[in-house]
This record gives C-alpha cells, sequence and structure tokens, in this order.
C-alpha cells in the first residue's frame, strides 16, 4: 500500500512547503512588478485628472486620459517589463533550485533513495516551481484587476489583451524555466549550471553578430540581412521584450531595432513546442542520469568536448573581431589564437576544479585551432566563391537597389530593370575580383535579387564610369521604380478618422515653408506631382521641397519621405504657387550673406583633403547661380542626375556672414567645372588663380 506522503498530491504539496521561499520570491515580484505600477498609475492618472478638469478643455482632459488608460492597459497586458523581468528571473531561479539538490551528493542519495519514480520526482520538482510561480501571478492579476474596477478605471480593461498577455507570459516562462532546469540537471554544480544558462540563453545573438561581423570583414560584396528577428527568437529572452499578447515586433527596442508588428501566433506555438521538447529531454537525462556524478562540472562526460569545442570556436572568433576592431586586420589572426585557448584553458580548469588543468588535452587545444584557422583561411581567399557569386539570370524573378529592410517595397520585375540591374552585378563583381582599377572613384550599392522563393543581397561598389551611370539612370527613371521605390508614391492618400495625409512645401535652406493640412489640397498637389514626374522627358533640377507625412485623429505625425518638385514640373509650381504662394528661391539670392566659398579638394599627389577659399564675388555668383541646398538631401535615386566624379573628389560649402554653412550640390549638367578647375592647384600643388579673380584664393590645408 502506498503511504499518503508518496502519493503523488501529498508529494506535490510537501515539496511547496519545503520550498515556501519560492512562493513568497513570486509573491513579492509580480506585487512590484504587476499590482503595485497598476495601483501608481492609476493614483498618479486621479490626481492628474482632478488638475485638468480645472484648466483644461474637456476635449483636453480626455485625451489625457486616455494616454493614462493607455499606460494602466500596457501595465496589465503584454508590454509591461517588469512582469517580463520578474519571470525571467523566477525562471532561472526555480529551474537551477529545485534541482540543486542533485549537486549535493548527501541530497542525491536522499531524494533518490525515496520509494518513488524518477520521473515521478522530476514531475513533483518541475510542477513545484511552476505552481508557485504562476498561482501568484494569477492571485496579483485579479487583485490588480480587481483595484482598477474599484477605483473607476475600468475603461482600461481589455479582457482579450490581458488573456494574450497571460498566455504569452506562461508559455516563455516554461520554455525558460524548462532550460533552466535541463541545464541544472545537465551540470553537477549550481554555479556552473548558471554559467551555462547564460551561455544556452545568449550565445546565439552572439553569433549572430560575430557571423555579420566575420562576414563584414571578409566578403567585399557583403550586405547584412535583416534577419535580427531570427536572431531574437532564438534567444527568447531578447525576444520576449519584443512581444505583446499576441503580436511581436520583427525587431527589439532593446537593441535600438525597430520593426513591424505581426501576429505572435506561431512563434508562441514554436516556443510551446520547444518547451516541450526541452521538458522531454530533461526527463530523460534526469532518468539516467548517474548520482555519483554530483559535484562534478557535467554530469555527462560525453558533453565535456562538444560543449568546449562550441565554446572555443565562438569565443576565438569573438577574439579575433574585438582584436581587430582595436588595432586592425593583423590582430584578427592572433586574436582568433589566444580567445579560443584562453578558453580552452578556462572551460578545462571548470571541468577540473584545478587550475593546473591548463595543461590538460593539448591535442583537443590543437584540433580546435586548426579548425578555426582552416575556416577562416577559408573565408579569407573566398573558397565558396561568395564574392563572385551571381545568380542565373532566367531564375530572377525580381529585384530592388534597396537593403533587406526595404527590399519587399521597391521590387521591381520589368524585364528591363532586371537586365539593368543583372548587368550592375556583373560589373561589381568584377569590381570585387580587382579586374577594374581599384583607384577608380565608386559608389556602393545594394541590391537585392529575388530567386523564386528566395531573396539573396549583396552591396557592390561600383566604378563611376558613364555605363555604371547610365544603368542606374536608366533604373532610377524608370516608371516602375518610381511607383515601387519614392515616398511620392508610395503614401497613402486614403483619408478616415484615424489617418491622414499632410505635406510641408519648402523653398529653401532657411524659413520659406508651409504646412498643408487640408485632405482636398493635400491629394491635388501629389497627385498632380506624380503625373509630370512620370511623365518628364529629363530629370530637371529639384526647386522645392515635400514633405511627406501622416496626420493621426490627435494631429501628431509621423514622418513618411520626401518628394521633390523639378523645374520641369511647371503644373505643380503652379498648383502650389496658387495653394500657398511659395515659389523656387535660387540660392542666388542670399549671395550679399555669403561671405565666402571654401572648394574642399583631393590632392593628387598625397591623397589628401585640402580647402581653398574663394572670395571673389563673380565668383561666388557663379558658384551660387544653379547650386542646390544639399541639405535637401537629394541624390540619384530621386530621380536627379548629379555629377558623381566631381562630388567625389570636391565638396563646396558657402560660409555665411551668420557663422551658419550651406554644403552646395550640384546637377550634372549644372556642376561649375570652369569655377572649380580655376581655384584647384596645379600639377605642383600650387592654387591656380584666373585673370579674372579681384582676390587671390587662400588654400588651407584641412
Amino acid at each position: 500500500m502506498t503511504s499518503k506522503s508518496f502519493s503523488s498530491k501529498g508529494l506535490l504539496l510537501d515539496s511547496m512547503r519545503r520550498n515556501l521561499w519560492a512562493l513568497v520570491l513570486s509573491g513579492v515580484g509580480f506585487f512590484l512588478s504587476l499590482l503595485l505600477p497598476v495601483l501608481m498609475v492609476m493614483q498618479r492618472g486621479l490626481e492628474e485628472r482632478t488638475v485638468w478638469l480645472q484648466n483644461l478643455t474637456q476635449q483636453q482632459v480626455q485625451q489625457n486620459w486616455q494616454m493614462t488608460m493607455d499606460r494602466l492597459a500596457t501595465m496589465l497586458g503584454g508590454g509591461n517589463p517588469f512582469v517580463k523581468f520578474t519571470f525571467i528571473v523566477l525562471a532561472a531561479v526555480c529551474g537551477v533550485a529545485l534541482f540543486s539538490y542533485l549537486h549535493t551528493r548527501q541530497k542525491v542519495d536522499f531524494y533518490h533513495s525515496l520509494p518513488i519514480s524518477r520521473t515521478r520526482l522530476f514531475a513533483n520538482n518541475f510542477l513545484t516551481g511552476a505552481i508557485c510561480t504562476l498561482s501568484t501571478y494569477i492571485v496579483m492579476l485579479a487583485i490588480a484587476l480587481a483595484c482598477v474596477f474599484a477605483m473607476g478605471c475600468g475603461e482600461a480593461v481589455d479582457l482579450g489583451a490581458i488573456g494574450g498577455a497571460a498566455l504569452s507570459n506562461v508559455i516563455i516562462f516554461l520554455l525558460l524555466y524548462a532550460l533552466a532546469a535541463l541545464t541544472a540537471i545537465v551540470c553537477g554544480n549550481t554555479v556552473i549550471a548558471l554559467l551555462l544558462l547564460a551561455w544556452v540563453l545568449f550565445s546565439p545573438m552572439l553569433i549572430y553578430v560575430l557571423k555579420a561581423a566575420v562576414m563584414n570583414h571578409f566578403f567585399s560584396t557583403y550586405m547584412p540581412a535583416d534577419d535580427m528577428g531570427v536572431a531574437l527568437k532564438l534567444s527568447p529572452v531578447f525576444q520576449y521584450f519584443g512581444i505583446d499578447g499576441t503580436m511581436y515586433m520583427s525587431g527589439s527596442y532593446l537593441l535600438g531595432i525597430g520593426g513591424q508588428t505581426r501576429p505572435a501566433t506561431g512563434l508562441l506555438i514554436g516556443y510551446l513546442i520547444a518547451a516541450a521538447v526541452v521538458i522531454a529531454l530533461a526527463v530523460f537525462l534526469f532518468r539516467i542520469r548517474k548520482s555519483e556524478r554530483a559535484g562534478t562540472a557535467l554530469a555527462f562526460t560525453p558533453a565535456k568536448l562538444p560543449i568546449k569545442v562550441y565554446m572555443c570556436l565562438v569565443m576565438g572568433v569573438a577574439f579575433g573581431i574585438v582584436f581587430n576592431f582595436i588595432a586592425g586586420g593583423f590582430w584578427f589572426w592572433p586574436g582568433l589564437v589566444i580567445g579560443a585557448v584562453l578558453f580552452h584553458w578556462i572551460v578545462e580548469i571548470i571541468y577540473a576544479f584545478d587550475f593546473h588543468a591548463i595543461f590538460h588535452k593539448p591535442l583537443q587545444l590543437l584540433c580546435i585551432l586548426i579548425v578555426l584557422l582552416a575556416v577562416m583561411l577559408g573565408m579569407r581567399f573566398d573558397v565558396i566563391g561568395y564574392d563572385s557569386w551571381l545568380p542565373d539570370r532566367d531564375k530572377l524573378t525580381a529585384v530592388s537597389l534597396n537593403d533587406y529592410s526595404q527590399a519587399d517595397a521597391g521590387m521591381l520585375t520589368d524585364a528591363a530593370n532586371i537586365d539593368a540591374v543583372y548587368r550592375l552585378m556583373e560589373i561589381g563583381v568584377q569590381q570585387a575580383a580587382g579586374e577594374i582599377d581599384e583607384n577608380a572613384p565608386y559608389q556602393g550599392v545594394g541590391i537585392v535579387s529575388q530567386i523564386g522563393s528566395r531573396t539573396v543581397g549583396r552591396h557592390y561598389l561600383l566604378p563611376i564610369t558613364e555605363q555604371s551611370l547610365a544603368l542606374l539612370d536608366q533604373i532610377y527613371q524608370s516608371a516602375e521604380y518610381k511607383r515601387a521605390c519614392w515616398p511620392l508614391f508610395t503614401i497613402d492618400l486614403e483619408s478616415d478618422a484615424s489617418s491622414r495625409p499632410a505635406i510641408r512645401i519648402s523653398a529653401d535652406w532657411d524659413t520659406s515653408s508651409e504646412m498643408i493640412e487640408d485632405n482636398a489640397q493635400v491629394t491635388q498637389i501629389i497627385e498632380t506631382l506624380r503625373k509630370e514626374a512620370l511623365s518628364r522627358a529629363e530629370p530637371g533640377r529639384p526647386v522645392l521641397e515635400v514633405t511627406l507625412y501622416q496626420m493621426n485623429a490627435d494631429n501628431s505625425f509621423y514622418y513618411a519621405g520626401e518628394a521633390y518638385v523639378s523645374d520641369q514640373d511647371t503644373e505643380t509650381l503652379a498648383l502650389i504657387r496658387q495653394l500657398t504662394g511659395i515659389e523656387p528661391i535660387p540660392l542666388a539670392r542670399y549671395t550679399e550673406q555669403v561671405q565666402s566659398v571654401y572648394i574642399d579638394y583631393v590632392d593628387q599627389e598625397s591623397g589628401e583633403w585640402k580647402s581653398v577659399q574663394v572670395t571673389d564675388r563673380a565668383d561666388i555668383e557663379a558658384l551660387l547661380a544653379h547650386a542646390l541646398v544639399d541639405a535637401f538631401s537629394v541624390d540619384a535615386s530621386d530621380g536627379f542626375r548629379f555629377s558623381y566624379q566631381e562630388n567625389h573628389t570636391v565638396d563646396i560649402t558657402a560660409a555665411l556672414q551668420s557663422n551658419e554653412s550651406i554644403r552646395l550640390t550640384y546637377t550634372e549638367e549644372d556642376w561649375p567645372s570652369a569655377i572649380v578647375e580655376k581655384y584647384r592647384p596645379d600639377g605642383m600643388g600650387e592654387a591656380v588663380v584666373g585673370s579674372g579673380s579681384a582676390t587671390p584664393a587662400t588654400e588651407v590645408v584641412a
């Protein structure tokens, strides 16, 4: 007959009594992270509302109160970071502590002498931590909801959002808790179990960063992929802070990375399956674990070598990247060796609990170094042909001149555009292989190729030649590119109660601008500019800047991009003049405010940047005559041709009497080559002053 003490219910209750600390810790944690913040937000909101009612309009009071309710909803739902932090801490502490008896021989002998199976013992310990944590969370959540309704803030309660948040919290807690329990079972020492848990949770992020750094170090055509979300999913601790109930961000604000909000259903199901797999593995290892392994570093000897190799390889690369960042490319290789050797020593010392263990396993260390150096040398000499890769033209279905993060919005499918981009890729591969003059000026272009359902990105340094510029111009001037990539065409003109378009029109760098929020006027201007932008025979010169916004119901707005009106868009210019009175203002109007102009150039002999000051008024007027304000941030992708060759070796800046400066830029047709060459030095490096100069130029080494 089985004793009542060893029945499933009796054993679980006894375990919870013996681990009352877990219940108390959970209660304190969720009080501080859930109930207390909810009470604080409500108390502050109610106090402020009294002041609002006395000093603000009813609409302002309602807006401020709604913001308070939104903050309260965040504290109750999936946006509460304090609750997430509490779950992470409790998962790690309970998972390791409830299985820490495996690390003490006396306790192991006692527990394993009890007349219960290993499976029941595992279930009892695992359920103890889960019940202590989740029960206190549910109780504190119920108390918080009761307080919310009692204090008259029930409008902040969204049971669906709260339920989704609770579900995501439980799933991620189970995964983290299972991982903590697994590491406690695998290890024979509590401190080592915590270190291994940290490695399991955070090494995927480290590997992602190292992969990007190594690829960028060795491959000239590497373009970072927008797959940080994948790395975050492999590190549930980081991803957890991007999850809001049943939704998640494709990036993480902790890393300064934004992204789109997406349903988290698939992610949560994946985490739940992962939790089940980890629990099953933990049960299996718990059952076969030898009792005499208590007190050792790892309870399973076969796991020692794979774990050490993994750590040595990762940390060897990490040291190489850090050394390279500090002292340059040569030190990448010593860093590899130092990192791998150092962690081989550290791991062996931990395994043996003896500092003399640094001399153990020299053959393993040698093999690790050989593998590490072989992989890095293979990347160094590009044995996989990464930089020389070209897709099969017949399999290309779409291309984009944007990076991964914007490729979806800018995919081009027209055959002429695909052919032009493919030719640019061929030129980029030739440049990477050194088949083109490495000293020639170049520009970087990111290209994403879609091959069936797969996308591949490369970043090429294209030489600035007539051929490459013509190909880029062909793409940028195509109607397909404009419709796919220009914010002018991608902004949503539909207006409803929650969102509407707005624009700000600017005529120069200083004060001439006006905000237009009237939906009919905004739509009329944008549609007119769209029509003329598609019908331009030549790109012309940008003369007005149009900043695009999306306005919310509360009149807040977010930036949606830039558009430009050229001197050829006569219908748009007339419409803007009629509606706002704004007309293009040439920089020549500000000639009297310009003290001098600086021409910065690359010295042909030394390769250094030097500067020449132009003070002749006639030359200053000539330089300002067709200049554009660089603050407009116009580039070739906006449809305007610029003098690539000159602007890569020359910068022109106007110095104003107000001590401000304006960087000038020019279209290809308007580049002031005669004035620039007049002030550039001759072969001996002396400044050349033309006969028309009343005042000599002053040369200053930059």
